[in-house]
């Protein structure tokens, strides 16, 4: 029984020895690594990667037999997590570690190339202060590989008390371009700069500064823009702005303009015969970002915008400096004539031939507007029709014909009243047979029977 034993022992071992390289160097292979779900998409990218030739031994065991066994009860633990967990690629990235060792078995340190254009040392930073290899390039190989970025360097050094000035990796800042600064770079970097100007000045210092550099780029204007500039900025030449703002949109206009000034900025050459009607139409927009109301009330000769009460008071003004600062640039002559209910301004032979109708017609209200009672009475002859003038009307009519001819120069006034019977230079030798025809009731109307008839007919 201890013989047979003996010999089931000895050919375990001979079939362990036999088996256990064979499966140690087959589970090596990425081809086994490829059979976990998990670690498929970092199979694939590993075969596009520049490290394709090493396998994943290389990288992911220390040499020795203790290496050895280390990682492969590891890789025991990770087939027992696959079974039983079923884990997404995700939840395992990151996860295994390649110290520098590693990365040394192949690459020499003190043989490695750094960066172009600026003094780097692999073995300064990876030897002397520790840094590891997959800070860098920890997506070598298993991912996208990684494009550093001046701000990471400057991020570490700030972090591990390094030199943060520019020479100490920069021999010649004039000639020095970070990856950013490609041939689109001029016409994006002011999008980038506001974003993050403190990036922009880590370099554009002195000579190559703000106000040396950018401003002599952006033809003088200061760059950043300061504190209240959108109040305040003025140009002689739009082109200048354009040099950034140049986003263009229907017709070619700078966008950036239209959307803050609501109008086309520069004005175009009709501007000042059409902004009086766009003004009043578009009320959002604020001319007085740009003018000032001194400007516009020196150019319109009045008080622009017109005050709170100018209804009530601008035919005065209308009537002193004329229409002619009304029409053209803001008014048409059918506005007034739309609310003052007559043509305006009125015609030459209008105050002689027809205002008169027009105030009966329409009632003197319409003429008050523009005009004052007494304004009417110094032409009327101080003459207005107070309470009671009906009355007597016909005896201030026989006084002066001339007078009240003025405004009520249509007989068919008076006949409206008087039966169309109109008194005629022969009216006193034929008034007899009117009175026969149409009584004498129509003549009481005027005249007192019994003062003035009597003065003929005694």
């Amino acid at each position: 029984m201890q013989k047979r034993l003996v010999w089931i022992i000895v050919i375990a071992a001979v079939i362990l020895a036999v088996v256990t390289p064979v499966a140690i160097h087959e589970t090596s292979k990425p081809e086994f690594c490829n059979t976990c779900h998990s670690m498929k998409p970092y199979v694939a990218a590993w075969e596009k990667s520049n490290h394709a030739e090493s396998d994943c031994m290389a990288c992911h065991r220390d040499p020795g037999f203790v290496g050895l066994m280390k990682v492969k009860l590891g890789g025991l633990k990770q087939v027992a997590v696959e079974l039983t967990q079923k884990p997404e690629p995700e939840e395992i990235k990151g996860k295994g570690e390649v110290p520098n060792r590693r990365c040394e078995s192949c690459h020499k340190l003190n043989e490695l190339s750094g960066p172009t254009a600026i003094t780097f040392s692999h073995e300064l930073h990876a030897g002397k202060n520790d840094l590891e290899c997959v800070t860098c390039h920890g997506d070598l190989v298993h991912g996208t590989p990684k494009t550093l970025k001046m701000q990471d360097c400057l991020d570490c050094h700030q972090e591990k008390k390094g030199p943060t000035k520019c020479e100490s990796c920069h021999q010649d800042r004039a000639t020095m371009k970070p990856q950013t600064h490609d041939a689109k770079w001029i016409a994006a970097h002011g999008t980038e700069a506001k974003k993050d100007l403190a990036s922009c000045t880590t370099c554009h210092t002195g000579d190559l500064g703000q106000e040396k550099y950018c401003n002599a780029c952006h033809n003088g204007v200061a760059m950043p823009h300061p504190t209240g500039w959108a109040q305040n900025h003025k140009v002689s030449d739009v082109k200048v702005c354009n040099t950034c703002h140049e986003k263009p949109v229907e017709g070619g206009k700078a966008q950036t303009c239209i959307s803050c000034h609501k109008v086309e900025i520069p004005h175009p050459t009709t501007w000042t015969k059409d902004h009086g009607k766009f003004t009043l139409q578009n009320k959002n927009v604020d001319c007085y970002s740009c003018h000032t109301k001194t400007e516009c009330s020196n150019c319109h000769k009045v008080e622009m915008p017109h005050p709170a009460k100018w209804l009530s008071t601008h035919g005065k003004t209308v009537l002193a400096k004329g229409t002619s600062s009304c029409y053209g640039s803001c008014h048409t002559k059918s506005t007034c004539d739309s609310c003052h209910k007559v043509p305006m301004p009125h015609s030459s032979s209008f105050k002689t031939t027809t205002h008169g109708a027009t105030a009966l017609t329409r009632g003197s209200t319409t003429c008050y507007t523009c005009h004052s009672k007494t304004e009417c009475s110094s032409c009327h002859n101080n003459y207005t029709h107070a309470s009671g003038f009906f009355a007597k009307h016909s005896s201030e009519y026989a006084k002066n014909p001339a007078k009240c001819n003025t405004c009520h120069t249509n007989k068919t006034t008076c006949n409206s009243c008087h039966s169309k019977i109109g008194h005629t230079e022969n009216w006193l030798t034929r008034h007899g047979l009117a009175v026969g025809q149409y009584g004498s009731e129509l003549c009481v109307t005027c005249h007192d029977r019994s003062k003035f008839c009597s003065k003929c007919h005694q």
